[in-house]
C-alpha cells in the first residue's frame, strides 16, 4: 500500500454469489487512483506517514460484504434487484428458501417481495427455474466514512450508481477534494465525517 498510497480490498474472484462482477472496476480504480499521486501528496502532508492516513476502498460483489467494505473510507457494494416477469411461476419455493432476509413469500397470486427487507443480492433470481424472477436494476451502492479503532463507525449511504465509470469518478473526486480542502494533519476519515454532516 505504501508504494501506491491507497488500498483496495476486494472479495474473491468469480464468486457465484456476486451480484456484480468487480474485476473491471478494480482495474479502473487502481489505474485512476495511481494517477492522482496520492503517495507523494501525503508524504508532504503527514510526518510521519502512517497506515491510517492512506485511503482505503472496500469493493464487494454483493451485500455479503466479504471484503468488509463498511469499515472502509469508501464502501462499494454490488447489487441487482429482482424483477418479477410474466413467466408462469412453478411455485417450487426455491426463491423463498434462498432468501436469507425472508423477503419473499408465496401468495395465492404468486411471488411477493418485501422491498423493505430485500438486499438485492441476486440469490432468488439465480435459483428460479422458470424465469419468473430475473435481474432488474443493477449497479453499485456507495457508502462513505467507515472505520475501526477508538471511535469506530460504519460507512454511511451516499448514493447508488449503475456504471463502473461513475464509481471511479466518485472515489477520485472525493480524494481530490480531500487533497485540496482538508485541514493540516486532518485524516481522510474525519474529512469524510465532516463532509457527510455538512450535506
Amino acid at each position: 500500500m505504501k508504494q501506491t498510497g491507497f488500498q483496495i480490498e476486494h472479495c474473491r474472484p468469480d464468486c457465484q454469489k456476486s451480484a456484480r462482477k468487480w474485476n473491471d472496476l478494480h482495474e479502473a480504480l487502481t489505474t485512476n487512483l495511481s494517477e492522482l499521486n496520492i503517495l507523494e501528496t501525503f508524504e508532504n502532508r503527514f510526518r510521519p506517514l502512517l497506515h491510517h492516513h492512506f485511503p482505503k476502498v472496500g469493493l464487494a460483489g454483493c451485500p455479503n460484504g466479504c471484503s468488509r467494505p463498511d469499515i472502509k473510507d469508501f464502501s462499494i457494494t454490488g447489487y441487482v434487484t429482482p424483477l418479477i416477469t410474466e413467466a408462469m411461476c412453478l411455485k417450487c419455493n426455491s426463491c423463498v428458501r434462498s432468501c436469507l432476509e425472508e423477503a419473499i413469500s408465496m401468495q395465492p397470486s404468486g411471488i411477493s417481495i418485501d422491498k423493505a427487507r430485500c438486499l438485492s443480492c441476486g440469490s432468488c433470481q439465480t435459483v428460479c427455474p422458470s424465469g419468473t424472477l430475473t435481474n432488474g436494476e443493477s449497479g453499485w451502492i456507495l457508502r462513505l466514512g467507515g472505520r475501526v479503532g477508538r471511535h469506530p463507525r460504519f460507512a454511511t449511504f451516499d448514493k447508488k450508481v449503475s456504471t463502473d465509470e461513475e464509481v471511479v469518478e466518485w472515489v477520485c473526486n472525493i480524494i481530490l477534494d480531500y487533497m485540496k480542502k482538508s485541514k493540516p494533519e486532518e485524516r481522510l476519515t474525519h474529512f469524510l465525517e465532516s463532509r457527510a454532516s455538512s450535506v
